[in-house]
């Protein structure tokens, strides 16, 4: 859930620091590439691109989501304050410039003075203020974009077209984030005040794009934004995108989703791995294959019995065979996930993959016998103080993860335990994730960054963010913060090294795989583009 930018002028240690870190996590990120067929012919205005999907967001209010689809469809309706280019240099967005101070703690940006809300509204530094303030503000319960802003303690706006804020301490992620425009997205104020609790479903920001509709349980309908000029400067042209509409329509069932693809009613599907082979070797489509920036896993809530004894979790990642999980729910188009980094985000620790727990059902027996649940009367059925060991997994509804849940609830039962699976919408099950009333989920994430640790273990993110263990540790709390001030990245890699190993010890999640995106495209789509933060850029794309 998290993306991109950079390039200014600063203080040179802080900044040459910063700047290395950036150049780590770009040899992490993939390599931008051309998605669709490559055309010097003449772009085509119009037309509609429809891209199935497989979930719908949880909201379309950029400050409030914590949706991965939120983010990549707000991308297009919002603009950040820089922005960062196919190459993965920052650049201006609606900042033109900014300055950073020699401690890192006070940064300035000069505003563009040629844009305007889909709305009409000005865009201007007090816009910019009201969208960074809503987010800080803790009615507003923000579920991802607050993360972003990491130490910020005020902000403002000392004229028309300049914006400021402090932060309390150095903060080494925000370069990235401030290009994340679709979270960090400088909202209209006007809009905000007039649509309330509607702004949800019809976000109105200053990007290419505007939302005309979501359907919920259908689709999101987003058209051309008529008045965009103000592109940044990597991208081919200064006016409006090509393509009049792009939608994005949310089908469930993997088979269905595949059908409405190769009936020609969607134009883009991430494919299901049991598809890949056979839609690759019709040579009907544009495939595109790149790795996935985060990972998918088991998680406990350590406050719940029984996963409220680190012996039970530690068992249940020695009972877990994720490589057989793997071959069932992706048909092997995976890795084994071993800590809370994929090798495609910066930070990863190599090491990581010895240091994990390897499948052994009976050391997971030892644990669980330590933990006082054995096998009393002889049924197969693991028990303690007389009741059986029985819980709930909530699960999302897509085919990959209903198989890979149904592998693991087959290897549970091997050692005597019942996994109960109940699942649920998106939404739905983020609202029960938060108020902790489950046991065990399965989910996953998508980001760029390593500080998707804070939004994922720190106790602040606890009930409005993402922390669904609800593991409240104070020397989690403070290798967090090590790794968000830590500007040096050689010192910063090494404090991510210690948290992979500390949260394996902890044994808040079963690792379970880090896949690989493959996509199918219609031919009619022309000259898109693939970004270094895995996201498809549609602006100078156009459709037969």
């Amino acid at each position: 859930m998290v993306r991109p930018t950079r390039g200014h002028r600063i203080a040179f240690v802080f900044v040459a620091c910063l700047l290395l870190a950036g150049s780590i996590a770009n040899i992490a990120r993939v390599n931008a590439a051309p998605i669709g067929e490559t055309s010097t012919d003449t772009p085509k205005d119009g037309g509609t691109w429809t891209i199935g999907i497989a979930e719908e967001p949880d909201t379309l209010d950029p400050h409030k989501t914590g949706s991965a689809r939120a983010n990549i469809i707000l991308r297009d309706v919002c603009d950040g304050l820089i922005a960062q280019d196919f190459d993965g240099n920052y650049v201006p967005g609606l900042a033109k410039s900014w300055t950073i101070s020699d401690d890192g703690l006070n940064w300035s940006f000069d505003l563009r003075t040629d844009v305007t809300f889909q709305d009409g509204t000005p865009f201007n530094a007090a816009a910019v203020k009201f969208s960074f303030d809503r987010i800080l503000d803790p009615a507003t319960a923000s579920a991802a974009a607050i993360a972003l802003l990491g130490p910020m303690v005020s902000t403002s706006a000392d004229a028309e077209f300049t914006f400021s804020f402090k932060l309390s301490s150095p903060f080494a992620p925000l370069l990235d984030n401030l290009a994340n425009g679709g979270l960090l997205c400088t909202v209209s104020p006007t809009a905000v005040a007039a649509e309330g609790a509607d702004f949800s479903q019809k976000p109105v920001g200053t990007g290419p794009y505007m939302v005309d509709e979501w359907r919920h349980g259908d689709r999101v309908t987003m058209k051309r934004n008529p008045n965009y000029k103000w592109a940044p400067a990597y991208l081919q042209q200064d006016g409006p995108a090509h393509i009049e509409t792009i939608v994005w329509r949310s089908i469930i069932e993997e088979a269905a989703l595949v059908a409405a693809f190769e009936a020609g009613e969607i134009d883009q599907i991430n494919v299901p791995p049991a598809q890949v082979q056979r839609l690759t070797d019709s040579g009907d489509y544009t495939m595109a294959q790149f790795p996935h920036n985060g990972e998918t896993f088991f998680e406990f809530n350590v406050t719940k019995a029984p996963f409220d004894d680190i012996k039970v979790r530690q068992a249940f990642n020695y009972a877990i065979d994720n490589t057989e999980i793997i071959d069932a729910a992706l048909e092997g188009l995976g890795q084994p996930a071993y800590g809370f980094l994929p090798p495609s985000i910066a930070g990863y620790w190599d090491g990581i993959a010895d240091y994990a727990p390897k499948y052994d059902p009976e050391k997971a027996k030892a644990l669980l016998a330590e933990a006082g649940w054995t096998d009393s009367d002889g049924d197969g059925k693991l028990d303690k103080d007389g009741q059986p060991f029985v819980f709930t997994l909530y699960n999302l509804t897509f085919d990959s993860w209903q198989r890979g849940a149904q592998v693991a609830q087959a290897q549970l039962a091997d050692i005597g335990i019942e996994m109960k699976i109940e699942n649920y919408e998106f939404g739905t099950v983020l609202e029960k994730l938060k108020a902790g009333d489950h046991q065990m989920e399965m989910m996953g994430y998508t980001y760029t960054e390593p500080d998707i640790a804070f939004i994922w273990f720190d106790s602040s993110q606890i009930g409005n963010g993402l922390n669904f263990s609800h593991m409240n540790d104070p020397h989690l709390d403070e290798l967090i913060a090590l790794g968000r001030s830590t500007v040096d990245p050689v010192a910063r890699m090494k404090v991510y090294e210690d948290l992979q190993k500390y949260i394996v010890d902890l044994a808040l999640w079963v690792p379970l795989w880090v896949e690989t995106d493959n996509f199918a495209f219609n031919k009619r789509l022309h000259n898109a583009q693939l970004h270094p933060d895995v996201y498809i850029s549609y602006f100078d794309a156009w459709v037969d």
